[in-house]
């Protein structure tokens, strides 16, 4: 990718500068939900925290993963204790 260069940059740029950063990939609907599927998937967020920082319910995130073939993990401890603090901050 002749472009890789752009993209290491950019991740240098939003150490220094993460709200901006993060203000203009929440602008890509899209590129921020490929965001927090590959983080689900990768086990750095539990089901909760994706519809959380989404914006959307429990169940939406569900049918959306169902729907692009994602499988939803069981919860283990760490997703419940994720759960149990997203309730918590309501």
């Amino acid at each position: 990718m002749e472009e890789a260069w752009i993209l290491r940059e950019f991740e240098k740029v939003a150490q220094l500068m993460p709200k901006r950063a993060l203000s203009l990939i929440k602008q890509d609907r899209e590129l921020f939900m490929e965001i927090v599927i590959s983080a689900y998937l990768d086990g750095l967020i539990s089901l909760g925290k994706a519809a959380e920082v989404l914006g959307v319910t429990r169940e939406e995130v569900i049918e959306e993963f169902k729907r692009r073939g994602i499988p939803i993990r069981t919860p283990d401890r760490d997703d419940i204790a994720s759960e149990v603090e997203a309730i918590e901050c309501l």
